[in-house]
């Protein structure tokens, strides 16, 4: 999930366990200040005291959301102020997580930080449908929205937002320094060891590390190993013509020993261990990295809150392979980015605000504001954005296929998706454990991770078929499935 959710892993199909910490002060004073939608589950499916409730981490839209979204619909529904709360993404998780124990939820707010997919988020009551309060079918994404990641038994729950066509590691060259060292910020380089010598060379004729990668965020390491293991030939986590998982495969051993050799030689920032992706970010802002891969919406970020680090100068590469065979990396369709409570007072507001976001001017304002493409893809042709924005959509047109998803191919596979339990330690767990030294059995603790995540995936489909749910392990495999194309709607028909 990308979460854009901002930080995402690379398997939809597991849960992880909600966390059952009690409150920080900052969170419960965050929550002592909430009103109207934000009420008891009891007291605002009763109730509207005037105030719909919106949370996400979305500081780069934040313009866009107050002057574009909530604006024009409060001036036509004067009844209704929309009060918006930004977290940073694991904020915002820890912060749901305790307004539903103290029965405060927002009307609206993402699943950032929460962990979990959609489907276990469903299956535990959280959120309501949405398609019988608005008509998304006939609208500009209608065509956008599947089974199981927006349908669920059958009923409209989110709409997409963003284009299922990106990734989350997309190479962001200081160019100030890259120029210093004598590397060309415009040309990507090809392959792992040409986009290692160039973070090299970096390092060498700077001040500043030539690499940088955060190793705090498991989750964000989850995503971003299953991205550079594509780059090196997985066709993701799960390769869809066997159903089988990759984890054990030479894409993925060889894509963690890459990253690993970047501290190896002495090229990465010295505090990567110790960062998130945003304190990445703000390194790389402030001059002391020459090359980050992360996602989309960093030049959004930038703009917001350290504009001088885009006047300085920023260039997009394309994702480097491992050899000169460039691979097509796969993802799922763009997922549903808002819900809408199940307790909601507001519920008929926000699956109207919901669905102006889905429409082709909200589309073409979001492509402006530079955080992950519109789904609408188009629009950002006529967008104005910045060069290295436009550069990176081109990348992602050219290196992005859309992967099959089982909960499309059989929509009682999102109840399997909801059964299955987290399993620890995950990719992003053990590569965190491997870099740090933690660990040296690499081989070993991803064949553990194997087949863990077999035996739980064979248990959920066994409880979910006791449930009468005609599921089984070949919902997992797509013959048909060429990863050079999109996965369509006319594939799933003739699988």
């Amino acid at each position: 999930m990308t979460q854009n959710i901002h930080e995402g892993t690379a398997s939809g199909f597991t849960r992880r366990r909600l966390l059952g910490t009690a409150a920080p002060v900052s969170m419960g004073a965050l929550l002592a200040a909430c009103t109207g939608g934000g009420q008891s589950a009891q007291e605002s499916a009763q109730t509207k005291d005037g105030t719909l409730q919106w949370w996400d981490q979305f500081r780069p839209l934040t313009d866009l959301f107050e002057e574009e979204l909530f604006a024009p619909y409060t001036a036509e529904n004067s009844e209704v102020t929309i009060e918006r709360r930004q977290l940073d993404a694991a904020d915002l998780g820890e912060a749901l997580q305790v307004a539903r124990r103290s029965g405060q939820m927002p009307d609206v707010h993402s699943n950032a930080g929460l962990g979990a997919t959609p489907a276990a988020l469903i299956g535990q009551g959280w959120f309501q449908p949405i398609g019988d309060k608005v008509d998304v079918d006939s609208g500009p994404v209608g065509a956008e929205t599947y089974d199981g990641v927006h349908r669920f038994d059958g009923d409209l729950y989110t709409v997409p937002m963003f284009s299922g066509r990106i990734h989350d590691a997309t190479p962001w060259v200081n160019t100030q320094l890259a120029e210093r060292a004598g590397v060309d910020p415009e040309t990507s380089p090809a392959t792992w060891d040409e986009f290692r010598e160039a973070a090299k060379r970096i390092d060498e004729a700077t001040d500043a590390s030539g690499f940088v990668l955060p190793q705090k965020d498991t989750q964000f390491l989850d995503g971003f190993v299953g991205w550079i293991a594509q780059s090196a030939g997985a066709p993701g986590a799960i390769d869809w013509t066997t159903g089988e998982y990759q984890f054990t495969t030479a894409p993925y051993l060889d894509a963690i020993e890459f990253l690993k050799s970047f501290a190896d030689e002495g090229i990465m920032h010295p505090s990567s261990p110790s960062m998130g992706p945003r304190d990445a970010r703000a390194r790389w802002a402030a001059g002391e990295v020459g090359i980050y891969m992360w996602g989309s919406w960093i030049i959004g970020g930038l703009m917001v809150d350290e504009p001088e680090s885009v006047e300085r100068g920023i260039a997009a590469w394309s994702i480097p392979r491992q050899n000169s065979t460039r691979h097509k990396l796969t993802r799922g369709p763009g997922a549903g980015q808002f819900w809408v409570n199940a307790d909601s007072a507001y519920a008929q507001e926000a699956a109207e605000l919901l669905a102006v976001m889905s429409g082709e001017d909200f589309q073409a304002k979001l492509a402006g504001a530079m955080d992950q493409p519109p789904v609408l893809t188009d629009a950002v042709t006529n967008a104005d954005v910045h060069p290295a924005y436009a550069r990176m959509v081109e990348h992602f047109t050219e290196d992005v296929r859309i992967a099959p998803v089982p909960e499309s191919g059989n929509p009682a596979m999102w109840k399997v998706v909801a059964e299955m339990s987290d399993i620890h330690p995950n990719a992003g767990e053990i590569t965190q454990s491997y870099l740090s030294g933690a660990t040296d059995d690499l081989q070993g603790e991803l064949t553990a991770y194997y087949d863990a995540m077999n035996t739980e995936r064979e248990r959920a489909v066994e409880a979910v078929a006791a449930q009468g749910e005609d599921v089984s392990l070949e919902d997992w495999v797509f013959s048909n499935w060429d990863r050079e194309s999109d996965y369509t709607a006319d594939d799933y028909a003739s699988r």
